[in-house]
């Protein structure tokens, strides 16, 4: 048999002929992609004989199919020499592969029919393509087609499904012999339906191959349909019985509560019972009661902490107690009784008043009250806003320890006057910078014991300072440093001074009980006496002037005014009568009454005050006030006073113009206040008989702050005579402190605060004496 030669494209090979190109045809055999692992059969005929000239096979071009090149193959035919130029090719489509078996014929089925093409070669070279077309659809691409394709894959979706394949135990037709895993031996297994590796149903079944699904060697599931149903299965919350136990969900909280209000703790008891949320608002509480007492309010719940806020945070609250329970003093009383304690924010409370103005019993008016405490009376408890006492009562101040004496408290500075103003404990003019203390005088011309001094001036500089008294006594010192001066009547002149006094002088003013004093500016000094006489003594060697009333009459009273040349004074004696003595003048009577005077004073001219007394009917003290007209008449007006006492009005001193104290007999004491009326004070420490010779009320002009402004200093008459001082609100101060054992007639206090008090037995006190 004559053979031609195939050859696939693009490979030429050339024929022996060295001039020519070897003649040739091409046969284009296009296939249905994907029919990688077919074969196609070629066979050359004779046209002519039938004879075979050739029978070849050809594989599909796997790599330009899948380069997307196209599904086809080309057979190159060439022409022999000697052979006829006319042939006929017969292309058919195999299954499986162009292996053969052992008789030489091709394994795979043919599918499809063949195709017969006639070819004509060219006197040489290429001669015309003849396009051949099989349709050979694989999905599975493994060779075979399906029988509705004229093939023998039972399958053609699964490549381990053919013919070719060997049987194995997967529950397939693997061999397309018509069985599923025919001829494989069984053991006992179970029907895994649900994949979950536990089976249900008992079977005898080949053990599967790898990969394959659906059987289990352990048994036991009691949902074989669900893969999340198994013993051994953890619990989940699925409305089911994972692990195939009898229970669903067992082991989870499916209990779902409404929180309304979103503070983690639900309204309950009432709840929804499922394995999902029933929606945004509800929430898991396996702890139970207790339950939100409000679930309309986040900031209550039993979990909270309790906040000051009026509400009831934490549910502890039964009908209304126990709201804000932490905050124990809430509501309670708080700036002593002005206020109460409230929330002051969350987490604090505070009282909701300012500390009220606590007001002190100030009974002196010295600003500065007392400590001791009685109810409802001191300390008086002013809220901030309400009005304060309407007096008698200092605020903030409580430290005064004599409340009865206005020239001491806690807040007085010092002073030198002989008094423990600022509470110090008694100890007086601290630091000792007043130069000296209340005593006696000691001086060569005062120590004589049959000595009675009954008046005493001093000028408003502090010095000079004149004494007077019975039988013509009469001394002067002219400063702080120096001795007294005699210009006393009768005082022996030996022994001489030893203390470096000067020697008695010579000019006295005679053999006179003077009891009555006045200094000028000058320093000159005015006496009044027995038997109305008057003298005026100028502390030089100048004789005393001496004259008188024209009157029988003591002279009680005496004063004068005028800072500038002779001043022009006014007398009064115990008769009841009242002149005016111009020096160089005569003495004129201004009015005579029926009451004996003992005590004047005045500031100016214009008004003066004088007491006294009378005898018999009616008899009691006397005030009288006078309107003088300088030169002119005066005109008197007669005072009234609260109660009598027995005896007479002794002394009276006015401060200011409408300010001044009287004292007298049996322990009498008077406030003026102006006008009319005389208030009396009650003595010191209890009844006191011993009677007032004298008094002196103390006005600083200068500084109205001065803290003895007003305060009456006075001395009385008893064998033990004391130095008293009234205060201003009727009280009795402490100090300075002078307790004698003598009489006491007179006292003068300059501006300067020199304190001179004179008595009996030639005694002369001083503040401050060194």
């Amino acid at each position: 048999m004559r053979r031609i030669a195939l050859f696939l494209f693009p490979l030429l090979l050339l024929a022996c002929s060295k001039d020519k190109e070897q003649p040739r045809v091409q046969l284009k055999v296009n296939y249905t992609s994907g029919f990688y692992k077919g074969c196609f059969r070629i066979v050359v005929k004779d046209s002519a004989t039938q004879d075979v000239l050739d029978d070849q096979t050809v594989s599909p071009n796997r790599a330009r199919d899948e380069a997307g090149e196209g599904a086809f193959v080309n057979v190159g035919v060439f022409q022999r020499e000697g052979w006829s130029k006319k042939v006929q090719a017969t292309v058919s489509a195999h299954e499986f592969s162009c292996d053969k078996d052992t008789e030489g014929l091709l394994k795979g089925k043919q599918v499809g029919d063949a195709a017969t093409v006639e070819l004509d070669f060219p006197g040489e070279g290429l001669g015309a393509t003849r396009d051949l077309t099989f349709t050979t659809p694989d999905p599975d691409h493994d060779g075979y087609l399906s029988a509705a394709n004229g093939g023998t894959d039972c399958d053609d979706t699964d490549e381990m499904r053919n013919p070719s394949q060997q049987e194995i135990c997967d529950d397939k037709d693997n061999n397309c012999a018509g069985g599923v895993d025919e001829g494989l031996p069984k053991v006992p297994m179970f029907r895994d339906g649900d994949g979950d590796g536990v089976g249900g149903e008992a079977i005898q079944h080949c053990v599967p191959a790898e990969g394959v699904r659906g059987y289990a060697t352990v048994g036991g599931d009691c949902k074989d349909d669900d893969a999340d149903i198994a013993p051994g299965k953890a619990d989940i919350c699925d409305d089911k019985d994972n692990n195939c136990n009898g229970d669903t969900d067992e082991n989870d909280d499916k209990k779902w509560y409404l929180d309304n209000d979103g503070d983690g703790v639900p309204e309950g008891p009432a709840h929804v019972v499922r394995c999902t949320s029933p929606g945004p608002k509800y929430m898991k509480y396996p702890s139970g009661p207790p339950f939100d007492c409000d679930d309309a309010d986040a900031r209550r719940a039993p979990n909270k902490q309790e906040l000051c806020d009026g509400i009831d945070n934490n549910c502890a609250s039964d009908n209304g107690v126990a709201i804000d329970e932490t905050f124990p003093t809430k509501g309670s009383s708080c700036a002593q009784g002005c206020g109460t304690i409230q929330c002051a924010s969350e987490t604090s409370v505070a009282c909701n008043a300012p500390e009220p103005d606590l007001y002190y019993q100030d009974q002196d008016g010295d600003g500065d009250g007392v400590a001791t405490v009685i109810p409802d009376v001191n300390p008086k408890i002013v809220c901030q806003g309400e009005l304060p006492p309407a007096s008698g009562y200092a605020l903030g101040q409580d430290g005064d320890c004599d409340d009865r004496d206005s020239a001491r408290s806690s807040i007085q500075a010092e002073l030198c006057d002989g008094i423990d103003n600022n509470c110090s404990n008694g100890v007086a003019d601290e630091p000792a910078s007043c130069g000296g203390t209340l005593k006696q005088v000691a001086s060569h011309h005062l120590s004589s014991d049959n000595q009675q001094w009954n008046t005493v001036s001093v000028h408003a500089s502090g010095y000079p300072v004149w004494v007077a008294g019975e039988n013509g006594k009469l001394a002067v010192r002219r400063s702080a440093s120096a001795k007294f001066e005699s210009f006393s009547f009768g005082d022996p002149a030996t022994p001489a001074p030893t203390d470096g006094s000067l020697a008695i002088r010579p000019n006295n003013c005679g053999d006179i009980d003077w009891r009555v004093s006045w200094m000028d500016s000058s320093g000159r000094v005015f006496l009044g006496g027995a038997s109305g006489t008057l003298a005026v003594h100028n502390g030089t060697a100048d004789p005393c002037a001496l004259g008188g009333t024209g009157q029988s009459a003591v002279v009680t009273g005496l004063v004068g005014f005028g800072t500038t040349g002779d001043p022009v004074l006014y007398v009064t004696d115990s008769t009841g009568r009242i002149f005016r003595w111009i020096l160089g003048g005569a003495v004129t009577e201004l009015e005579d009454n029926a009451v004996n005077y003992y005590g004047l004073h005045g500031l100016r001219e214009e008004f003066l005050l004088a007491v006294g007394g009378t005898t018999g009917s009616g008899s009691g003290q006397r005030f009288r006030s006078y309107a003088v007209t300088p030169g002119g008449a005066a005109t008197p007006t007669s005072g009234v006073h609260s109660s009598n006492v027995e005896g007479n009005a002794r002394a009276v001193w006015m401060g200011t113009d409408n300010k001044a104290c009287a004292v007298g007999e049996n322990g009498a004491v008077w406030r003026w206040n102006g006008g009319t009326p005389w208030t009396r004070v009650e003595p010191p420490g209890g009844p006191v008989t011993s009677s007032f010779s004298s008094v002196v009320m103390r006005y600083d002009a200068e500084n109205a702050q001065n803290p003895l402004n007003e305060h009456c200093y006075m001395v009385d008459s008893s064998t033990n005579g004391r130095l008293r001082r009234l205060t201003p609100s009727g009280t009795w101060g402490s100090g300075p402190d002078l307790q004698t054992n003598a009489r006491l007639h007179d006292l003068a206090i300059a501006p300067t605060g020199d304190v001179w008090v004179v008595g009996e037995g030639g005694r002369v006190f001083h503040y401050p004496e060194p």
